[in-house]
């Protein structure tokens, strides 16, 4: 497989733009910055790879919102390792006392979270003092900078819900700023979209693969619509409310979305083609590793929005470019005696082991859907096997296959490369795929016309609209994308639709852990998330540097 090579997001100076205040443990803005710095349009497009750039870092670090999303569904467990501690089951699981000491799990993501806001927060508040050639330049750059700025707060919201609201460069004066009212967050996010909606990338024309092989990861009107569309279905559903508190209706969503299916953007074919572990083949003759690859690539028209990594980070001095929470995903490093005939590496740490029941409900409802195999790696069905020994902790047989590593069993693509695969995944993390821009105008519309494009793709036979078959399509074709988990919140804003997905009664479903250990039954109670209303931990640290001021969210217990 190919080494890809990307341009537009590599990695900025963080002396320059990451600056912060005490409250976010993050170093100071220097004099030089405001000296010397945001005069120039040159300067202004450094600062937005920086914005970029900070896109990331979010993941880099603490428990990153595309495994916990995983683990926080019905789709996976914790998973990890028998001596890797119970922190990421009791993410599963919604229970503190699993592991009474991890009330910092999220502590490093938060800290990340409001590095990056505070990149866009700068360049924003420095707008006025750059000599723009013309006022759509300035225009283009806001727009990216506030979807930026929009995504990171939605990703927050949804995970925390009660967080501080900072909408201008922090200092230290200013730092302990208490958490805001939920509909202050998404009013400046609703304003930031539709901001970018009308000024980003593309308006007022279409995409085309000319544009996206020169301008892959930047900002689009396209995927500033999808990105509102998304908002509203999770605020409306979660809050249960019939619009945004800037006042955005559904039919203002709907209308906009709209226009995304004339975008130019359309569905690759085969479903498989659109992740390199999919749609990877072996063929001794192409490279060491004998992989041969049909991948569509980065950008291709499916692409509505991803975030760009690279394999350009280093240990020293620190640099973070690449996708590391993948690293999280997968066959768990040295555990497989077999790999069959496989094209998977063996590197990562095991977590977010697939859920059987998630598997054998997929297989009942959908019994000739392909996605199921292009999604989840079946164990037995593919020859792997464990070691006697292994360390791997609540084995199930299945793993995630969407984001998990080539390679030939105990070498992978970054060792072929002389690459860390911890810090060097280099594959995009696609935010918003088209085939979502159709479901969520199926939704919006209650039109299956929308809703059956996505089913012929695969071959599904197509189906009348209804709220139950608009609800598993989603689930299937989203499958292990980060979505269904947000998905199961809003469907029912009592939170009992998601309570009952991830509740699993006693004498259920054996999980079998490391060592020779012959596993035990899994038991989820739901009431545990009803009772955290869906909700991650604040961070204890956090909650200790304010002072009081943060308080811990419900069913996660005081700060220790």
């Amino acid at each position: 497989m190919k080494r890809y090579t990307y341009l537009l997001l590599a990695a900025f100076s963080t002396g320059l733009l990451a600056g912060c205040s005490d409250f976010l443990d993050s170093d100071p803005m220097t004099s030089l910055v405001e000296s010397t710095f945001y005069k120039t349009e040159k300067d202004a497009a450094m600062a937005l790879v920086g914005c970029y750039d900070g896109l990331q870092t979010i993941w880099a670090d603490g428990m990153a919102v595309p495994v916990s999303s995983l683990v926080m569904a019905d789709e996976c467990f914790g998973g990890t390792g028998v001596t890797d501690g119970f922190g990421y089951r009791m993410v599963d699981e919604f229970d503190q006392s699993l592991s009474p000491t991890d009330v910092n799990i999220y502590n490093p993501n938060w800290i990340l979270y409001y590095k990056a806001i505070y990149r866009c927060n700068m360049l924003l508040s420095k707008l006025d003092q750059i000599n723009w050639k013309t006022e759509r330049n300035r225009e283009q750059v806001e727009a990216e900078c506030r979807f930026i700025r929009a995504f990171i707060y939605f990703e927050m919201v949804r995970l925390w819900e009660n967080i501080p609201l900072v909408t201008s460069p922090l200092s230290v004066s200013e730092s302990n700023i208490p958490q805001s009212d939920p509909d202050d967050v998404y009013a400046l996010i609703s304003e930031d979209l539709l901001f970018a909606s009308k000024y980003a990338h593309l308006a007022g024309e279409t995409w085309t693969e000319g544009w996206a092989g020169v301008n892959d990861g930047h900002v689009t009107v396209y995927a500033a619509k999808a990105m509102l569309a998304r908002v509203y279905l999770y605020y409306a559903g979660y809050y249960n409310k019939t619009s945004l508190p800037n006042g955005t209706t559904k039919e203002a969503v709907k209308d906009s979305l709209l226009t995304v299916y004339t975008s130019g953007h359309g569905l690759v074919k085969p479903y498989s083609d659109l992740w390199p572990s999919t749609s990877t083949v072996r063929d001794p003759s192409e490279d060491p590793l004998g992989l041969k690859t049909t991948y569509a690539g980065e950008g291709n028209k499916e692409t509505v929005w991803a975030i760009k990594f690279n394999s350009n980070g280093k240990w020293s001095p620190s640099t973070i470019d690449g996708f590391i929470a993948m690293k999280m995903l997968g066959l768990r490093n040295g555990q497989i005696q077999s790999f069959g005939t496989t094209v998977y590496g063996d590197g990562a740490w095991g977590g977010a082991t697939v859920n059987p029941l998630f598997v054998d409900a997929w297989k009942t409802a959908e019994p000739t859907d392909p996605r199921l195999n292009w999604s989840v790696i079946d164990c037995v069905k593919e020859g792997i096997t464990m070691t006697s020994g292994h360390t791997q902790d609540e084995y199930t047989g299945f793993f995630t296959k969407k984001y998990t590593c080539l390679g030939n069993g105990t070498d992978h693509i970054y060792v072929a490369q002389s690459l860390d695969f911890q810090i060097n995944q280099y594959q995009d993390y696609v935010v918003i795929r088209y085939a979502d821009v159709l479901l969520m105008l199926a939704e919006l519309t209650e039109d299956a016309t929308y809703l059956n494009e996505v089913r012929d793709r695969v071959g599904l036979p197509a189906v009348a609209y209804s709220v139950d078959n608009l609800r598993k399509e989603r689930t299937y074709e989203l499958a292990f994308e980060g979505l269904r988990y947000w998905d199961m919140l809003r469907y029912d804003h009592t939170l009992q639709y998601a309570a009952n997905a991830v509740t699993i009664p006693a004498n259920t479903l054996k999980v079998i852990k490391g060592g020779g250990d012959p596993g035990t039954y899994k038991v989820i109670d739901g009431a545990n998330l009803i009772n955290c209303k869906g909700l991650a931990p604040i961070p204890n640290k956090q909650i200790t540097l304010s002072n009081g001021v943060l308080k811990q969210n419900t069913g996660w217990g005081e700060a220790q």
